[in-house]
């Protein structure tokens, strides 16, 4: 499975969390992603998470502690993970080489994913 389709599952499932646990996960995997944008290296990468705690700022802005926002964020990943590997288990690919005959007369190889969800 590549990494673009992995991306749109979880995007998906992101969708299907409950509302607190999607803004949640939402506020600190932007925050970390503004983070990592910002970084040149991924040392530079650690100490900005480090200097801008994400957790601490969801803790202050969820009003919940920081031992509570991490073991929310390890719960929401942890059911991500489980429901996205389940999709990945799920998912069929349909190869319809025979029905697609290219210009030259020749069956070009098409494939096309199909995910039962």
């Amino acid at each position: 499975m590549n990494d673009g389709m992995i991306a749109y599952m979880l995007k998906c499932e992101v969708t299907k969390l409950s509302g607190e646990q999607r803004e949640l996960y939402r506020f600190i995997t932007e925050l970390e992603d503004a983070l990592a944008e910002q970084a040149e290296t991924v040392e530079e990468f650690r100490r900005l998470l480090a200097l801008h705690s994400p957790f601490e700022q969801a803790a202050y802005r969820f009003n919940l502690s920081f031992g509570e926002v991490s073991s929310l964020m390890q719960k929401i990943e942890a059911e991500l993970g489980d429901k996205i590997k389940a999709r990945c288990e799920r998912a069929k690919w349909l190869d319809y080489t025979d029905c697609l005959v290219g210009e030259s007369g020749q069956a070009d190889k098409q494939v096309f994913l199909f995910l039962n969800e």
